[in-house]
Protein backbone atom coordinates (compact mmCIF):
# COMPACT_ATOMS: atom_id res chain seq x y z
CA UNK A 1 0.00 0.00 0.00
CA UNK A 2 1.00 3.18 -0.57
CA UNK A 3 1.83 6.06 1.57
CA UNK A 4 0.39 10.05 1.09
CA UNK A 5 0.63 13.24 2.39
CA UNK A 6 -2.50 15.27 1.92
CA UNK A 7 -2.04 19.39 2.46
CA UNK A 8 -5.24 21.47 3.30
CA UNK A 9 -5.26 24.78 2.56
CA UNK A 10 -8.87 26.05 2.64
CA UNK A 11 -10.51 26.44 6.46
CA UNK A 12 -14.14 27.22 7.42
CA UNK A 13 -15.45 29.72 4.72
CA UNK A 14 -15.23 27.14 2.43
CA UNK A 15 -17.20 23.94 3.81
CA UNK A 16 -16.30 21.89 0.69
CA UNK A 17 -12.94 22.83 -0.18
CA UNK A 18 -12.50 22.47 3.50
CA UNK A 19 -14.11 18.94 3.71
CA UNK A 20 -12.78 17.19 0.14
CA UNK A 21 -9.73 16.62 1.62
CA UNK A 22 -10.79 14.43 4.98
CA UNK A 23 -12.88 12.82 2.69
CA UNK A 24 -10.48 11.74 0.73
CA UNK A 25 -8.19 10.95 3.65
CA UNK A 26 -10.75 8.43 5.04
CA UNK A 27 -11.16 6.52 1.37
CA UNK A 28 -7.87 6.18 0.96
CA UNK A 29 -7.28 4.74 4.83
CA UNK A 30 -10.42 2.45 4.19
CA UNK A 31 -8.63 0.65 1.16
CA UNK A 32 -5.45 0.25 3.45
CA UNK A 33 -3.38 3.00 2.79
CA UNK A 34 -0.95 5.34 5.15
CA UNK A 35 -1.77 8.94 5.25
CA UNK A 36 -1.11 12.25 6.96
CA UNK A 37 -2.47 15.55 6.85
CA UNK A 38 -1.26 18.99 7.51
CA UNK A 39 -3.06 22.02 7.63
CA UNK A 40 -1.51 24.92 5.97
CA UNK A 41 -3.50 28.55 4.91
CA UNK A 42 -6.84 29.11 6.92
CA UNK A 43 -7.33 25.05 7.40
CA UNK A 44 -5.27 25.63 11.03
CA UNK A 45 -8.63 27.40 12.03
CA UNK A 46 -10.27 23.69 11.35
CA UNK A 47 -8.70 21.76 14.38
CA UNK A 48 -9.23 25.41 16.53
CA UNK A 49 -11.94 23.59 19.21
CA UNK A 50 -15.89 24.96 18.10
CA UNK A 51 -14.64 25.72 14.34
CA UNK A 52 -15.50 21.99 12.76
CA UNK A 53 -18.19 20.84 14.51
CA UNK A 54 -19.80 23.94 12.63
CA UNK A 55 -18.51 22.87 8.80
CA UNK A 56 -20.99 21.31 6.90
CA UNK A 57 -20.77 21.20 3.45
CA UNK A 58 -24.17 20.48 1.26
CA UNK A 59 -24.37 16.62 0.93
CA UNK A 60 -21.40 16.18 2.97
CA UNK A 61 -20.95 14.80 6.53
CA UNK A 62 -19.89 17.33 8.92
CA UNK A 63 -16.38 17.87 9.36
CA UNK A 64 -15.79 17.39 12.82
CA UNK A 65 -17.25 13.45 12.59
CA UNK A 66 -14.59 12.91 9.72
CA UNK A 67 -11.76 14.98 11.39
CA UNK A 68 -11.91 12.89 14.66
CA UNK A 69 -12.71 9.52 12.60
CA UNK A 70 -9.57 9.87 11.30
CA UNK A 71 -7.28 11.20 14.52
CA UNK A 72 -8.80 9.09 17.05
CA UNK A 73 -10.32 5.84 15.21
CA UNK A 74 -7.74 5.41 12.48
CA UNK A 75 -4.92 7.58 14.39
CA UNK A 76 -3.71 9.01 11.68
CA UNK A 77 -1.24 12.42 11.88
CA UNK A 78 -2.89 15.70 11.68
CA UNK A 79 -0.65 18.37 11.86
CA UNK A 80 -1.17 22.08 12.15
CA UNK A 81 1.33 24.39 10.34
CA UNK A 82 3.34 26.27 13.17
CA UNK A 83 3.73 29.21 11.06
CA UNK A 84 0.19 29.94 9.42
CA UNK A 85 -1.14 29.48 12.89
CA UNK A 86 0.95 31.52 14.15
CA UNK A 87 0.65 34.21 11.49
CA UNK A 88 -3.67 33.77 12.54
CA UNK A 89 -2.73 34.20 16.26
CA UNK A 90 -3.37 30.94 17.41
CA UNK A 91 0.46 29.99 18.54
CA UNK A 92 2.35 32.46 20.28
CA UNK A 93 6.09 33.51 18.90
CA UNK A 94 7.66 30.60 21.24
CA UNK A 95 5.47 28.14 19.01
CA UNK A 96 2.92 27.22 21.69
CA UNK A 97 -0.58 27.15 21.20
CA UNK A 98 -2.47 30.02 22.57
CA UNK A 99 -6.19 28.76 21.76
CA UNK A 100 -7.37 25.14 22.57
CA UNK A 101 -6.77 22.50 19.22
CA UNK A 102 -9.68 19.71 19.48
CA UNK A 103 -7.28 17.52 17.10
CA UNK A 104 -3.80 17.63 15.92
CA UNK A 105 -0.36 18.83 16.67
CA UNK A 106 1.65 21.72 15.66
CA UNK A 107 4.35 20.76 13.25
CA UNK A 108 7.27 22.64 11.79
CA UNK A 109 8.48 23.03 8.36
CA UNK A 110 11.19 20.55 9.22
CA UNK A 111 8.48 17.71 9.77
CA UNK A 112 6.74 18.79 6.86
CA UNK A 113 9.78 18.31 4.95
CA UNK A 114 10.26 15.11 5.91
CA UNK A 115 6.23 13.71 5.36
CA UNK A 116 7.49 15.20 1.85
CA UNK A 117 10.34 13.12 1.21
CA UNK A 118 8.83 10.39 2.78
CA UNK A 119 5.50 9.98 0.65
CA UNK A 120 4.74 8.20 -2.16
CA UNK A 121 2.58 11.02 -3.05
CA UNK A 122 1.65 14.22 -2.33
CA UNK A 123 -2.20 15.46 -2.48
CA UNK A 124 -2.37 19.15 -2.50
CA UNK A 125 -6.10 20.71 -1.71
Amino acid sequence: MGKYLIIVNNGPEDPNRATVPFLTARALVEKGHEVAIWLFNNSVYLAFEGVAENVQAPGLPNLEDLMLFLSITKKIPIFIGTACAMGRGLVNENHEASVTFFCGELGMPSQLADLIVEADNVIGF
